[in-house]
């Protein structure tokens, strides 16, 4: 029986690609370091998957699982960065996350495993030098945070592997999902941190003047965009995975007022530097490879909400 291995799919991002890989049929390992959190998101699904409790860091581990199990291919989504992170974060990423996949790709080698898809970061590896904002897959890499930097190291170990006949890999770069199991209480992910601040009752904070521009997606639409590229022959390829359009933090604010009905608490601070003005990403390689669905923003904006809701009543 072959095998999936998703590493990192207890997070946000693996969570739901896990449901999408197997209502596509296919058969799921999850490799993360798990606790009660995390755990629980597979509770509805757990006869379904294999769960491996692990770091990446973690060789012996890694070895005995490609030596039990008949792995197809690897997605990896493991990170331990967001965009603010400091450097001492990107040193451990060094010694956690990047040095340690140099040794799981020796390792897939080894036992005949070819496919790694890895999930890069639309939204930080091109930087913020593009006056209009919009980026596609051949512009250079000059991210402006440790986080891009992190990926931007793994993409260029990769296309190095891919080089030298060891993989076939696809890497992918995502713009900023939001929906189910994202965690509403974190730094990370602008919709979801203000639906949370909404549903607590508190003030929202917004870093700088709300005119910046990003590309948002749900959630649900990543995984099918992943699982499409999967199905594919194509081999050592970089896609945007993207909207291919943009709002401003204020347009999404707006946006959300209007979809839900409610008023916002809204205070502006200082803009960071480690965040970029406008940043959309270009799809046209993607539209021509796969079919992609149009987003409705509104009603996904809403599914997201009303989950949110069902899961604190749940509690």
């Amino acid at each position: 029986m072959k095998y999936s291995l998703i590493l990192g799919g207890g997070g946000f991002i693996g969570a739901n690609l896990v449901r999408e890989y197997i209502m596509q049929g296919k058969n799921v390992i999850i490799f993360d370091l798990f606790n009660g959190t995390n755990s629980n998101k597979f509770a509805d699904i757990i006869e379904q998957v294999i769960i491996i409790n692990g770091k990446l860091s973690d060789e012996e581990l890694l070895r005995n699982l490609f030596f039990k199990y008949e792995i197809d291919e690897v997605i990896h989504l493991i990170s331990s960065l967001i965009p603010s992170s400091t450097l001492e974060g990107f040193v451990a990423e060094q010694l956690n996350v990047i040095l340690p996949t140099i040794k799981l790709i020796e390792i897939m080698v080894k036992n005949n495993v070819r496919r790694l898809i890895y999930l890069s970061s639309g939204g930080t590896v091109y930087g913020n030098y593009k006056e209009d904002g919009y980026y596609n897959e051949h512009d250079s890499l000059k991210p402006i945070n440790y986080y891009g930097l992190s990926k931007c190291n793994l993409e260029e170990i990769i296309k190095f592997e891919g080089r030298k006949g060891n993989i076939d890999y696809l890497i992918l770069r995502p713009s900023n999902p939001f929906g189910k199991f994202q965690n509403i209480n974190g730094k990370q992910g602008l919709i979801a941190v203000i639906l949370g601040k909404m549903i607590n009752g508190q003030e929202i904070e917004i870093w700088g003047d709300g005119y910046s521009i990003r590309d948002y997606i749900p959630i649900e639409y990543l995984g099918q965009c992943i699982s499409k590229l999967s199905k594919l022959n194509t081999k050592n390829e970089t896609f945007n995975i993207g909207s291919g359009v943009g709002f401003s933090v204020n347009e999404v604010i707006e946006m959300i007022e209007k979809t839900l009905h409610v008023n916002l608490k809204i205070t502006y601070k200082n803009a960071r530097n480690v965040d970029t003005n406008k940043l959309i990403l270009n799809i046209d390689k993607m539209k021509n490879t796969i079919d992609v669905e149009e987003i409705d923003f509104n009603n996904s904006i809403l599914s997201f909400y009303n989950y949110l809701l069902e899961d604190q009543d749940g509690k």
